[in-house]
């Protein structure tokens, strides 16, 4: 049980049940031939290419000297969190131009130390970066504005 509190065995094992996980849902697909792939050779080999990485992962754990995880940041983790899910759920709502702004002046506060110029100039240059990349370069179909 002590080497469920190793960081290596614990991310190992993270990895080793994923991978079981995306084998057991993509064997419902018909695998076909190297040659001709049918639309569950993929993820067959992506799953199982990642349990044999958990499991490679977990050995490295088991062989080495116990390793605990470091103490979790709060703050940070929070925030970063809530603004993912600030674009989430503001995509389609507001826009792809205030959406990206509230979500990147949320993640400026997992740093407690940025000032309010940098956190304000962050978010108008990625909101501005987001909408040239994706609408004026990918021409992809998200609104700029949705109100």
């Amino acid at each position: 049980m002590k080497y469920l509190a190793d960081k290596d065995v614990a991310s190992g094992l993270m990895f080793l049940v994923i991978g079981l996980a995306g084998l057991g849902l993509s064997f419902g697909y018909e695998f076909g031939q190297p040659s001709h792939p049918g639309p569950g050779f993929f993820p067959v080999l992506l799953s199982a290419l990642l349990a044999l990485i958990g499991l490679a992962i977990i050995a490295t754990g088991l062989l080495r000297p116990l390793e605990r995880f470091p103490t979790i940041v709060w703050r940070p983790l929070l925030l970063i969190t809530c603004a993912v899910l600030v674009f989430a759920l503001g995509i389609d709502r507001f826009g792809l131009m205030p959406t990206v702004f509230i979500a990147s002046l949320v993640a400026t506060f997992a740093k407690a130390d940025f000032g309010v110029v940098p956190r304000l100039l962050t978010a108008v240059s990625l909101a501005a970066f987001t909408a040239l990349l994706f609408i004026a370069l990918l021409r992809m179909p998200i609104p700029l504005w949705a109100f």
